[in-house]
């Protein structure tokens, strides 16, 4: 039997993708490896930033090392914007875009790299359920942040078949998942590729909700001029919905924001989250945001740090801007220096733990709902963990839970999470 180990960085879209690429392999008989070394190593890159672009270098050169007889298939945004550059890593056997992701399997199998792995028919070894599975609903993007090489690598909006994402979510929650994740791009704009709008996610919602044995339905992020009454009325209105909303802020600046050349300013953006608070009961918010954008004033960060106390996201993303080769920003002047990046990211991301600090503490001692998504052995002892609606990690001691929806007392805080006592099982 052929094995496969893939590496993934960056976003959960990334993660979804992988996902789909390890199902594709498996149909032509190249299953997950329980341990290196494995047969054929997928990196899975990244190249959102210029950081980004370096750990997917050095993943490669790691998988490469670990894995030296295994054939070794680069794909994703940094195997698109920097395609020879990526071959030319000593190890690299094969190189595929965004593009072929969908086909992946069929692809690979019409190189005579990989070819030789494939073997038809073979019985797949017995793998745990995936309980939170990510559903990939769209690609591409058209906004052209400055910063963002994204629209290159990614391509234009392209949305898929509500029919078909039906389909497969119903195969998942038949392999045990009990919460779909949907990712994109820009989920917001589902469908507008095709002239629809923001109501043709709400009415993907609405049909997933009729999947029996879907206990969860949640976004992997969106932008906050798409969230309409409609779709904020809509997760308020059925608790399977989850109380958890990724809205990318980046900067808390208009000044910034439109040197971002993001479609949004501050106003419009506090007004949709805490409309969006105000509706959804127990909502939780995160978001992103980058600091030292060129052109960042001090007056700028304050206001960004202003927005951020405000709102109080629950998980708080900090970046230090650094240019990306091909994007507008990165011909820009006015350029932060390294210790002022380094100032505010650290004074930004001592306030997004303090607020995090508050919003866990908020959940101790009382009856929280998870999601159980995983068991392990600690010091002679089952450790259970899983998610809350409103994205809250929560690891106790139980056994035989994977699966199912429990009732757990918050206890104590951890650095990632909260830790717990079983109370009940609810569901399942």
């Amino acid at each position: 039997m052929s094995t496969v180990a893939f590496h993934t960085l960056g976003c959960r879209l990334n993660q979804a993708e992988s996902d789909s690429m390890a199902e594709q392999l498996a149909g032509r008989g190249v299953f997950a490896a329980a341990a290196t070394p494995a047969d054929l190593v997928v990196v899975n890159t990244c190249t959102v930033t210029k950081e980004a672009t370096k750990a997917s270098r050095q993943t490669i050169r790691r998988a490469v090392k670990n894995n030296p007889d295994a054939t070794v298939v680069v794909v994703g945004c940094y195997a698109v914007s920097n395609p020879d550059e990526v071959a030319s890593i000593e190890g690299v056997d094969v190189v595929v875009g965004n593009d072929e992701k969908e086909r992946f399997a069929e692809v690979l199998g019409e190189t005579t790299a990989v070819a030789p792995l494939f073997q038809i028919r073979m019985r797949p070894p017995d793998v745990p359920p995936r309980i939170r599975a990510n559903l990939k609903v769209q690609t591409g993007c058209d906004e052209w942040c400055t910063f963002c090489i994204i629209p290159t690598t990614r391509g234009p909006l392209r949305s898929f078949a509500a029919d078909d994402l039906i389909a497969e979510a119903e195969s998942r929650v038949r392999s045990g998942a009990r919460e779909i994740v949907l990712t994109g791009v820009h989920l917001g704009k589902y469908t507008y590729d095709k002239g629809g709008d923001e109501r043709r996610l709400v009415d993907l919602f609405a049909r997933l909700l009729e999947i029996s044995g879907l206990w969860r339905i949640r976004l992997s992020s969106i932008l906050s001029n798409h969230l309409t009454e409609e779709l904020v009325d809509f997760i308020a209105a059925d608790e399977r919905m989850c109380r958890y909303l990724h809205v990318p802020l980046q900067a808390g600046d208009d000044g910034v924001l439109e040197a971002m050349h993001r479609p949004y300013r501050i106003d419009e953006f506090v007004e949709a989250v805490e409309r969006s608070a105000r509706r959804i009961p127990g909502l939780a918010l995160a978001t992103d945001v980058i600091v030292g954008f060129p052109g960042e004033t001090d007056a700028a960060f304050e206001e960004t740090l202003a927005v951020v106390e405000r709102v109080g996201f629950s998980k708080l993303h900090v970046f230090r801007y650094s240019a990306r080769p091909d994007t507008p920003a990165a011909q820009m002047s006015d350029e932060v220096p390294p210790d002022l990046k380094r100032e505010r990211s650290k004074r930004l991301i001592d306030l997004g733990n303090s607020i995090r600090s508050r919003f866990l503490n908020d959940h101790l001692h009382s009856p929280l709902t998870v999601l159980v998504e995983d068991e392990r052995e600690v010091d002679d002892t089952v450790v259970s963990s899983g998610q809350t609606s409103d994205y809250v990690r929560v690891w106790f001691e139980a056994d035989g839970v994977v699966g199912k929806m429990v009732e757990v007392e918050g206890e104590r805080v951890r650095a990632d999470g909260l830790a717990g006592r079983l109370v009940s099982v609810s569901r399942g």
